[in-house]
């Protein structure tokens, strides 16, 4: 069964903002994230996120899924959390995390990509989204 992958990132900025992830590496205005044409699940996701560890002090990030792609509505999936290593900052690595779902997917329709820091510190965090797609 072939799969269709399909990516955004972004940097959130603020605590407990919904924050759309609509870049794509050098890529700043990529178009529309559209479920391909043939497919009708979404089948995993691929994440990952790094906070600024000089201003954090924890955090739990999320990402949502919305719009007309999800025919069953809206999804909203927790990917990771954080916390500062020390006080004075610090540098770390999470690694990206693979997903399973099972998500019916409306072909050539869109899928806004969400992420959000829920209730702590991680103002500073920059997520990375790949959208797993098959038939």
């Amino acid at each position: 069964m072939a799969k269709v992958y399909r990516s955004r990132e972004g940097t959130i900025t603020a605590v407990d903002v919904k924050t759309q992830l609509t870049t794509l590496g050098s890529e700043t205005a990529p178009g529309p994230l559209l479920v391909p044409a043939g497919m009708s699940r979404s089948k995993g996701i691929i994440a990952a996120f790094i906070p600024d560890f000089g201003n954090a002090t924890g955090g739990t990030i999320f990402i949502r899924l919305e719009g007309p792609g999800l025919p069953e509505g809206p999804e909203t999936l927790v990917i990771g959390g954080a916390g500062a290593q020390v006080a004075t900052g610090g540098s770390g690595g999470l690694m990206a995390n693979r997903i399973e779902m099972d998500i019916p997917v409306t072909p050539s329709n869109e899928i806004l990509v969400f992420a959000e820091n829920g209730g702590g510190g991680l103002e500073s965090t920059t997520v990375g989204v790949t959208l797993e797609f098959g038939a």
